[in-house]
């Protein structure tokens, strides 16, 4: 009887077990093997699943709430657009500036030359005008560098999420779709203490050019306390 027992409270506690295994859905199993993998320093595992490492040793995690998900348009075309748009900015200042240095060579090399020895040196006069006007394209000649840089890498970063996020090769400039993302709130336990994170999840609704739905998977992308 005692054997019976205990048999049927094995097979019940199998059973709950397994109850609760398939109550979990993919965002928490993602979440899951994400600090399995950051507990073991499973470094390659970590990459595989998110986009962020976690900062410090893992001890435990716990789940504690899978938000509700917020869908936005898919961004890949935008970025690319706007990248495209300061291109063309960049393009028309390099224009300006080029013909403006140009028409005003010589001068302008005398300039330079005066300032090598004195960079400090102001010119009175005409010469002071050109000199203040090279400054302003020279200032705005580095800030649309810089502006078409951040725009790159802007498209550069969304680009991986995309790819880690697809589940057989494609080519995300040329899909279509949304963004879906859910915030999922983890309390972890690291040799500093106890401390709340919020995880964000996406995945990307998303179909190619020929209106087919292209596969994609949830991945981590961002990773942050909560105070």
């Amino acid at each position: 009887m005692t054997s019976m027992l205990k048999r049927s409270t094995a097979a019940l506690v199998a059973v709950v077990a397994f109850a609760a295994m398939g109550c979990q859905g993919p965002e928490q199993e993602l979440v899951d093997r994400f600090f399995e993998a950051s507990q073991r320093g499973d470094n390659a595992s970590v990459a595989a699943l998110s986009m962020v490492a976690f900062p410090e040793e893992v001890e435990s995690w716990n789940v504690l709430a899978v938000g509700e998900e917020a869908r936005t348009p898919y961004l890949v075309p935008r970025l690319i657009e706007q990248v495209g748009v300061v291109e063309d900015e960049r393009d028309v200042q390099f224009k300006v500036f080029g013909e403006w240095r140009r028409s005003n060579y010589e001068t302008l090399r005398n300039i330079q030359a005066r300032l090598r020895d004195d960079p400090d040196y102001h010119f009175p006069g005409r010469l002071g005008e050109l000199q203040d006007q090279w400054d302003v394209y020279r200032e705005e000649r580095l800030e649309v560098v810089a502006k078409l840089r951040d725009a790159e890498l802007e498209l550069e970063r969304e680009i991986r999420r995309v790819n880690k996020s697809l589940q057989r090769e494609s080519t995300p400039e040329f899909l279509t779709g949304e963004t879906q993302k859910k915030p999922v709130t983890v309390r972890v336990t690291t040799p500093a203490g106890d401390r709340h994170y919020e995880v964000t999840l996406t995945r990307y609704d998303l179909k190619n050019q020929f209106d087919a739905t292209v596969p994609t998977r949830w991945i981590i992308t961002a990773l942050a306390p909560v105070d």
